[in-house]
């Protein structure tokens, strides 16, 4: 008995790390402080953050359990996080490579955070559902927006506020959560959470047609094509993105195809034009300094000394995020992202595809569990996606939906200690174990 219950341990510091995540959650997808600006001076989002790594951390030492670094996961992050911190030693801008670093290790926290915390799939669909509510407020205001021409950029553009103000951003974020919003609304659920997440889904579709932005557009047809794909009942799922695409070709504005359409021929775009100069420049930054970089969020900095005449003038990020490490960090950067990356695309993928083979063996899978992982390695296919026109490393969302995709493992791998332990015990402890 006292083997399970090390393992099972979720004693009060644990629930209360859970909630603070929750509040995390809250705070970050439905940008609470602009929502509720007088909760602004309170810092919410830290707020609720810290209470959590503090509570599991604490939970943890009572217990006498240990805090887990993920490996290799965390590790890849760490070791992220460590090379980036070197790179004030040679960065072209410290003013800038200094709060970057901080940055990088306070996301680095909450990934960290999140997987201790979140260790089983009540847990894990309880943050998804979470976030797909909180999806709500950032693509209502975005539609309110557009309807009534508020704040519009380039006269036809919707965006929100905060972070969400940067209409690529907004539409990646929101990009990642449609399969998840699909997923709860054709689950076996109360009819109020489908409803609820069929509107989150339909309405982050809206919002991501109303930004405007040709990443977000290729990102969503990839996060509902490979949804669609890692199906059981691809039918049903076929029929559901049949329907998001109709209603998209009846309902999208006229600007949103031809912004569209200028994919076709970006060399008389200035904005993709940007991308191709910024692309160009992380060429050179690696010929010239190919293991570290001009220092982490130092490439605008550099792009005087590395940029083509005609491109000179306009000094922009680098607009995809493994260039912008290459440029930034180095090949040695780029590695540790990529393993980070990858190890948890992996994983999650491994999980999906076990819980696969069980159902058609056996039905006797985690329903739930399978269906989230399938969720959410769609909606990570097409955040990445976007981040390979936006380059946004420095993003509470892509850590956290990150951190998301490692519980599906860490759960599987729990789930599956706890029924070897539920088998050497009595009925008692197994009941105990429900």
């Amino acid at each position: 008995m006292e083997f399970v219950r090390r393992r099972t341990g979720d004693g009060g510091g644990e629930v209360l790390a859970f909630v603070a995540l929750v509040g995390f959650a809250i705070s970050t997808y439905a940008s609470i402080a602009h929502l509720i600006p007088a909760l602004g001076a309170l810092r919410p989002a830290l707020a609720s953050a810290l209470l959590a790594l503090a509570s599991i951390t604490i939970g943890r030492l009572a217990a006498g359990r240990p805090f887990s670094l993920d490996p290799p996961r965390g590790l890849f992050l760490i070791g992220l996080c460590v090379w980036a911190l070197l790179s004030m030693i040679w960065t072209r801008a410290p003013e800038v490579t200094r709060p970057m670093v901080f940055e990088l290790f306070k996301l680095a926290a909450i990934y960290l955070t999140v997987v201790n915390v979140v260790n089983s799939t009540a847990r894990l669909s309880r943050l998804c559902f979470v976030i797909v509510i909180c999806a709500l407020a950032p693509a209502f205001g975005t539609i309110d927006r557009w309807r009534s021409g508020t704040d519009l950029i380039d006269g036809f553009r919707a965006s929100w506020e905060g972070v969400y103000a940067d209409p690529n951003h907004l539409s990646m974020t929101l990009v990642a959560l449609v399969p998840l919003a699909l997923f709860f609304a054709l689950s076996k659920r109360g009819l109020w959470q489908r409803a609820v997440a069929g509107v989150s889904a339909v309405s982050c579709v809206a919002a991501i047609v109303f930004t405007h932005s040709r990443g977000g557009a290729l990102g969503l047809a990839c996060s509902v094509g490979v949804w669609v794909l890692l199906g059981q009942k691809r039918v049903r799922a076929g029929l559901v993105a049949l329907a998001l695409l109709v209603a998209l070709v009846v309902f999208a504005p006229s600007s949103f195809w031809e912004r569209t359409e200028t994919l076709g021929r970006f060399e008389r775009d200035l904005s993709a034009m940007g991308r191709v100069f910024a692309w160009e420049i992380t060429a050179d930054i690696s010929r010239d300094r190919p293991m570290t970089g001009v220092g982490l969020g130092a490439f605008q900095s550099a792009w005087g000394d590395y940029a083509p005449r005609e491109a000179r003038g306009i000094s922009l990020v680098a607009h995809n995020i493994f260039l912008s490490v290459v440029g930034e960090l180095g090949l040695l950067g780029f590695a540790l992202l990529l393993g980070f990356v990858g190890s948890g695309l992996g994983g999650a993928f491994k999980v999906w595809r076990a819980l696969s083979r069980e159902r058609s063996v056996a039905a006797s899978s985690d329903e739930t569990l399978l269906g989230i992982t399938r969720a959410l390695i769609a909606g990570s296919a097409g955040f990445l996606l976007c981040d390979l026109f936006s380059g946004y490393l420095i993003s509470a969302h892509f850590f956290f939906f990150w951190a998301l995709l490692a519980c599906c493992e860490r759960v599987q791998a729990r789930s599956a200690v706890l029924a070897t332990a539920s088998e050497a015990t009595p009925a008692r402890a197994r009941e105990a174990l429900r």
